[in-house]
């Protein structure tokens, strides 16, 4: 038991011999009877003053410092259980960057590239015990759903809501949804961010730019690939599939370019 004893704010019991040196002094009568030995007629003093000068101790003081005393100690903190204090906190602050293209659509995975994005969103969110997250969504224009929170209940409530037909242009263009990232950290003041694609292509020279300027900045890109290499069909919500401008069936692939993707999902060799 007394092992376990310790104070949560010891620098607080450095004050206590300053308490009991105030008692002591006042203790001692530097403001009693005898200050006013220049000013009070001797004769008067026995009926103006409660005691004889320069006798005795005025135990009042004493009962002040002891009460004093008390109170340092209270504030000092003393504890027998000991809490476990994290030595390290993570900052990172988390940026995800969704594909709402209609490529997205695409049912070569299981049951569409965009529903395994959403699952993949939600476990991400389940995995974090620390740091900020955002969501952003984008086509050729990128939209933020939620800034930088700590609160993940709130970014996997949104999750499910997302579908390729919210966007109000079509389109696939990495490098909004890099900025807006950017954007984000940048305004959160973030000492360590990260910004996460998650989309089946769009890679591009300009994309790779923005990428090594956010990199420049002292942030991270990474890009998770969702679909196949042979692709499939993106079906239309009345039916059939979505056509190409010579009217033939549109069959996007995940593009692997150069180092454009760093991981994979739903890949068949």
């Amino acid at each position: 038991m007394l092992a376990d004893f310790h104070w949560l704010r010891p620098e607080w019991l450095l004050a206590i011999p300053l308490v009991v040196l105030v008692a002591f002094v006042f203790a001692r009568g530097r403001l009693s009877s005898g200050n006013w030995r220049d000013v009070i007629d001797p004769v008067l003093m026995p009926y103006v003053l409660s005691r004889a000068p320069g006798r005795g101790i005025d135990y009042r003081w004493w009962l002040l410092g002891l009460g004093g005393v008390l109170a340092v100690l209270a504030l000092a903190g003393p504890a027998w259980q000991r809490i476990e204090q994290p030595v390290f906190r993570a900052e990172q602050a988390l940026v995800v960057a969704l594909d709402l293209s209609r490529s997205m659509d695409a049912q070569d995975i299981s049951p569409s590239r965009l529903a395994r994005a959403r699952l993949k969103i939600l476990d991400i969110l389940a995995r974090r015990q620390s740091g900020q997250t955002a969501l952003v969504v984008y086509s050729s224009n990128a939209f933020t759903v939620t800034p930088l929170t700590t609160d993940t209940d709130t970014v996997a409530a949104l999750v499910n809501s997302l579908s390729t037909d919210i966007m109000p242009s079509r389109g696939s263009s990495p490098v909004v949804a890099m900025q807006k990232g950017r954007q984000l950290l940048d305004q959160a003041g973030a000492g360590y961010g990260e910004v996460l694609l998650i989309t089946d292509g769009g890679s591009s020279a300009a994309a790779e730019k923005v990428a090594r300027d956010i990199k420049s900045a002292g942030y991270s890109v990474s890009v998770l690939g969702v679909g196949t290499r042979e692709g499939a069909p993106i079906p239309r919500a009345s039916g059939g599939f979505v056509t190409d401008n010579r009217g033939k069936i549109a069959v996007p692939r995940l593009e692997e370019r150069g180092r454009s993707f760093r991981h994979a999902v739903g890949r068949q060799s």
